[in-house]
């Protein structure tokens, strides 16, 4: 099983105001690739229900701001939880989703957890379901990191085994999950637009057109 990890805390400190709801497109940047990772899901586990009744992913969003725990809330499947310590660092986010994760008792000693983020509105659905058909080609070979990569750059979503979750349990302050995907020998998957990858951080790189 996938479980993916939504990490929609960020300060915006270099953005001016909260960036997560500026609007992109006439909706907040962050249900853009929200709403494509829920597509997602519910495309996989409808097929994966044809053969059994297990899912293939899951989704909770980890969120400092009730306005994105309410929206969540009115989607069938999709957990969310709240973390106000997440303004001390992307470390408590990432720890706030693998708990909420594990609390769910949905875990498996093979599982995998992917860690996207919101303020990546421009990544495309094909890109993450690329993402995901090769973690799933690669069960039971023992690769315990997935990245997306376009070029020389290296971007998120990014993919670890169940077996690294002590290590990523184990961060502080501001570092990410960077610092444990490093100690291994990484698989990539890449991809054609490096866009795709940006991460919004400022006013001035989110003036572009959206599309999937």
């Amino acid at each position: 099983m996938i479980h993916i990890i939504y990490m929609a805390a960020g300060n915006s400190r270099r953005f001016g105001s909260n960036k997560l709801f500026y609007e992109l497109n006439g909706k907040p940047m962050y249900r853009h690739l929200l709403e494509r990772l829920i597509e997602i899901k519910d495309r996989y586990n409808k097929l994966k229900n044809a053969e059994s009744n297990n899912p293939v992913i899951d989704i909770t969003v980890v969120t400092r701001y009730r306005e994105i725990l309410d929206y969540c809330a009115c989607i069938p499947d999709c957990h969310a939880v709240l973390s106000p310590d997440s303004e001390k660092g992307i470390s408590y986010t990432i720890k706030a989703g693998i708990m909420a994760v594990q609390e769910q008792k949905k875990t498996g000693m093979q599982d995998y957890y992917m860690f996207a983020v919101a303020d990546q509105p421009y990544l495309k659905s094909q890109s993450v379901i690329k993402l995901i058909d090769k973690v799933l080609e690669n069960k039971g070979n023992m690769k315990s990191v997935f990245s997306l990569r376009c070029g020389d750059t290296v971007g998120n979503p990014c993919v670890f085994h169940s077996s690294l979750i002590p290590q990523l349990l184990s961060l502080e302050g501001d570092k990410g999950g960077r610092s444990v995907a490093k100690k291994y020998d990484c698989v990539y998957v890449d991809i054609a637009d490096e866009r795709e990858l940006t991460d919004i951080d400022t006013l001035s790189n989110s003036k572009h057109t959206v599309t999937l």
